[in-house]
């Protein structure tokens, strides 16, 4: 194995001693072996279109064929299962927000049968203010 400036390549072949010294490929690279794989890539699409297009021929369809689509009147809407995703983030977060910022400023049931109720924020913190809280729940 060569311990040289080389790329890995045989003895004989890789950078000039030229190149070495300016830091970089002086020479330019060979058109031919890039124009050949060019055209073999022209080559093997066009070969693969004509291909395509002789089984379809034979075949007896079409590209333009929808016979055998899917109409979409046909299918029926079905909802995946809950939960799904948001089909609109912000919308769905400002109603979110509206409906919390309701509940916090209205009067409510939470429980009527058992006599539960919320108020709003505003009027308990100033009930807490009135009457004081006890942090350690005694009495």
């Amino acid at each position: 194995m060569s311990h040289g400036h080389g790329h890995g390549h045989a003895a004989g072949e890789g950078a000039s001693q030229q190149s070495i010294t300016a830091g970089y490929e002086l020479a330019d690279a060979k058109a031919r072996p890039l124009v050949i794989t060019t055209i073999a890539i022209f080559v093997v699409i066009f070969l693969s279109y004509a291909l395509m297009a002789g089984l379809l021929f034979i075949a007896g369809n079409s590209p333009a064929d929808r016979s055998n689509a899917l109409n979409p009147t046909e299918i029926a809407v079905q909802l995946p299962p809950e939960p799904r995703i948001e089909q609109n983030p912000q919308n769905d977060g400002a109603r979110l927000v509206a409906e919390a910022a309701e509940h916090l400023e209205q009067y409510g049931w939470v429980a009527q049968r058992d006599g539960i109720a919320h108020i709003p924020i505003e009027r308990s913190m100033e009930l807490l203010l009135e009457k004081g809280i006890n942090p350690f729940g005694e009495e």
